[in-house]
This record gives C-alpha cells, structure tokens and sequence, in this order.
C-alpha cells in the first residue's frame, strides 16, 4: 500500500547534528513555542505518556487514522496487562481531562504538553520505529469554528515568528461519521472489485481510500464526487465559516480535496501548516476531535479542537534557512576560571551563587591550564572573567577581569553578586 499522504515527513529525513549552538537553538525554539501557547491561554496540562491498550477499540483507532492495534507501540506487565507508550493524537490530553474530571463546561479548557510521540512509519510494521518531539493543543468545550480559526492562527504566528516564510494551510473537510459512511458506499460502489481488500481496510478514511486507487492505478475510470459534496448542511456551513474567518486574518490556505487526515485526526475540518518553499516539510497538523472525545467518555456535546506541532521537522527547516540568524548561541554573561583543587571548591560555591541569581554563566573544569581557560573565556566573548585560585580561596575573593577595559580586581565574594550585577547593568 502506498504510503498515506504526508505521516512518513514527521520522522523522515536526516537527523539534525548535536552540537551546542544547535542545542541553544532547540532550546530556543521550544521555548518560544511554550511562550506561544501560553500567551494563547493554554495551560500545561501533563498528561500521562502511558495508557491502558484496552482503552484503544476498534472505532477508537478509526479515529485516530490508525488501521490497527498492532500498530501501537506496548508493554506488557502484570502478566495480563498491557499498556501503550506514547499515544498517538490528542488520546493523552483528553483522557487527563476526562480522567480528572477538569473542568470546561464554564468555559473552554486550553491544554497543550511537550514530549516524545513514537510513530511507525505509517504503519509499516515492516520499518524501523522512531520517535518525535511534538506539541500537542488542545481546546476542550468549544464547537464554534472560530476555534478552529484560533488555532490555526495560533501555529501561524508561531512559525512566522521563527522566520519562516511563505506559509500556506492546505485545508479540507473530513465530515463526521454518517458523512464519510455516505461516500464511501459511493465509492465502494464505483470501485472494481478486485481492490475490495484494500476498501475494506480503509473503510474508515474514503478519502485515503480514493487517493490510493488513483495511485495504484491510473486507468481506474471512476468519476467519484469530492467528499465536500457529501457533507451535511451544518458541516458545509462550518467549513465556510473556517475559511471566512481566515480570509478575514488574511491567511492563505488552499481548500485541498484530497487532505485526508494524518495519525490522530479523522474527522471534522483538518488543516496542515507548512512553507510554499518547502511543502513536503509538514510543520503544524489540526482538526477536531468532537467524536473522540466522546468515544473516550467525554461529553458528546462540548467539542474539541487540536494542533500538534513537530519540533525535530521545524527545526530541521530553521537548519536550513540559516539558524545563526534566527536563534544565535547564547553568549553568556560570565565565565568561572579556577586553579587547583582549592579554586575548584571555591569556584563552584561561586557558580552557585551566580545561577542562583538567574546570570548566565559558563565555565570549563574539566580543563587544567589556566591560560586554556582563559582562552575559552575570551572565545565565549563573556562580560566578565572571574579567576579564583588557592589564595583567593582561602582569602574569599575572586579576581574580576572585565572585558571591556581589561582591567583586573580583587572582589570579596559576598559582595560579588552586587558588583557583576552593577557592571552588567552597564
């Protein structure tokens, strides 16, 4: 079977390099993504990275575009017992609330988690298991489309503010359930028999099911309608309400009749977010998980609404559109020299008392000579130099070498912290 449209770019490609300035830039992106969200008025929620595999039914797996159980990665404990590591979708963020009985019927329930999702390759069970770094949103209690809007907004500013250009959001309506039943006896009726297999394992996505037998066969002389035609009044009506909100917001989408849904979304509107420039590179998935929600024991009439953003794939792009301007190292404010095993106490009584008051500072014990030290310093273009050695240990004072003049002075150390916090403000 061919592979389903744009799961296999969340994981693929090479992997970006480890090394510090890429570290500060990760660091720096999730950060920003974190400050995003919360600015939106999503709260932290810490969902569970584990769930019981009997929580994960056959229609519950319809939802979550995922064609079967063995698909899940799971543990086995308490002889019987299985459980699921990293739950694909939304399944952990809305089990927490249901779980937890957290409240959204006031108003809406803004959550979103960072963490490691695992994902096999579209279900090829025949490929290496991988793992990816994601955010994942999610707004309980709100079945207006203008959240849906939100949403997409939300991850739009996001990414423009990490200096990605040209974004587009390819959009379509998947329906509900009775909707996408319609279409695909439409479909089936249309469909030589000789790919029933292949119908019948994708009876849940008739969408999927379309474009894998244009793929599979070209010759196929079916004229099958857009699932757009299939839909109910109110799903056409909320569509249109979608994409008036973001012509509204001025935000270009394209209206994509074969976007049939990824890895955790199966219903409602569903939207990618990525770059003209780079379109295999899919940034930001949505859509809405009304039916879900209630599968898994929430109330069928308060809605839910989700985004998940790939962080290894962002910043894979970031890599490439010239990191150095978009998150440059972090240069930091002061760097600790030490001498002997005497400055080495002192040193890191100091470095504490320095983090402890939020400065940035660096320092390398692992290197001996004191001029090599003092090279790193100058190569980390620090303010200020603090050398302390077995005489300024035992006097409890730090010798302070400012970069800027290059002068040198004996500091007492409980006046330290008000001294670099003067020649800082500087």
């Amino acid at each position: 079977m061919r592979r389903r449209r744009g799961v296999r770019n969340n994981n693929s490609g090479d992997q970006p390099i480890i090394n510090s300035e890429f570290s500060n830039i990760w660091d720096g992106v999730v950060s920003d993504i974190r400050d995003t969200l919360k600015s939106a008025g999503y709260q932290n929620s810490g969902f569970a990275f584990t769930q019981e595999a009997s929580v994960f039914s056959t229609k519950i797996l319809n939802k979550l575009n995922i064609s079967a159980k063995e698909s899940l990665f799971t543990v086995k404990y308490k002889a019987k017992n299985t459980i699921v590591l990293g739950a694909p979708g939304p399944v952990g963020i809305l089990k927490t609330v249901i779980d937890n009985n957290m409240e959204y019927q006031e108003e809406p329930l803004k959550l979103f988690d960072y963490g490691i999702s695992l994902v096999d390759d579209d279900n090829d069970m025949s490929t290496t298991p991988k793992q990816f770094h994601v955010f994942k949103a999610e707004c309980i209690g709100d079945t207006n489309p203008v959240r849906d809007a939100e949403m997409i907004l939300t991850a739009y500013r996001m990414l423009e503010a990490q200096g990605i250009e040209n974004l587009v959001v390819n959009i379509n309506a998947l329906g509900g359930a009775d909707s996408r039943d319609q279409y695909y006896k439409k479909l089936v009726s249309k469909t030589p028999k000789r790919f029933k297999n292949l119908s019948n394992a994708l009876s849940y996505n008739p969408i999927q099911l379309y474009n894998e037998l244009m793929s599979l066969d070209t010759d196929i002389n079916i004229k099958i309608p857009q699932i757009v035609d299939y839909l109910s009044l109110e799903e056409t009506q909320y569509l249109k309400a979608v994409l008036e909100f973001l012509d509204t917001l001025d935000i270009q989408y394209n209206l994509d009749s074969s976007l049939s849904g990824s890895i955790g979304f199966n219903e409602g509107v569903y939207f990618e977010i990525m770059s003209a420039d780079y379109p295999e590179m899919v940034l930001v998935r949505g859509g809405r998980h009304n039916e879900l929600f209630e599968l898994l024991g929430g109330d069928k009439n308060a809605g839910a609404a989700g985004i998940e953003i790939y962080v290894d794939l962002l910043l894979q792009l970031i890599q490439k559109l010239e990191p150095q301007k978009i998150a440059p190292t972090i240069k930091p404010d002061i760097f600790v020299a030490s001498i002997g095993l005497e400055g080495q106490k002192s040193a890191l009584k100091i470095l504490s008392l320095i983090q402890k008051h939020g400065l940035e500072v660096k320092e390398n014990f692992g290197i001996k000579s004191l001029k090599n030290q003092l090279l790193k310093a100058k190569k980390s273009d620090a303010e200020i130099t603090l050398i302390i050695g077995r005489k300024e240990a035992v006097d409890g004072t730090v010798i302070l070498r400012d970069k800027e003049s290059e002068n040198q002075e004996i500091v007492p150390i409980d006046k330290l912290i008000s001294i670099l916090s003067k020649k800082l403000s500087k």
